[in-house]
């Protein structure tokens, strides 16, 4: 009865003490992104460039901005955006993906990025 008494405390005492191990171990999930690395960085970028298009066109549908002021914050929002697929050199796939995200009405074209 001793000896079985032992055995049961000492296999207890060891899975308590390999559970935090087998848990970490048995555990795939992913180390979380970086936010400061330059992938997150371009990725805000990007974000960034096609709201200020979304912007650009949404002031000029109401008329607060002038048509010239319009075709400067689209070439500067377009230029950023080219400037972050270059970057990022994704493949053709994606880049079709993310291009067909841009505004329909943004007057953009495949080529301007090239």
């Amino acid at each position: 009865m001793l000896v079985m008494s032992v055995i049961a405390i000492s296999l207890t005492l060891a899975v308590l003490v390999a559970y935090p191990i087998i848990r970490k171990i048995a555990s795939k999930s992913p180390f979380p992104e970086d936010e400061s690395s330059l992938r997150a960085d371009l990725e805000r970028r990007w974000e960034s460039a096609l709201e200020g298009l979304r912007h650009a066109e949404l002031e000029m549908s109401v008329g607060n901005v002038s048509e010239s002021d319009y075709l400067w914050l689209k070439q500067v929002h377009m230029a950023e955006a080219a400037l972050v697929l270059k970057t990022l050199e994704i493949s053709d796939k994606e880049k079709g993906f993310l291009i067909k995200r841009i505004p329909s009405g943004s007057g953009y074209e495949e080529e301007e990025l090239s």
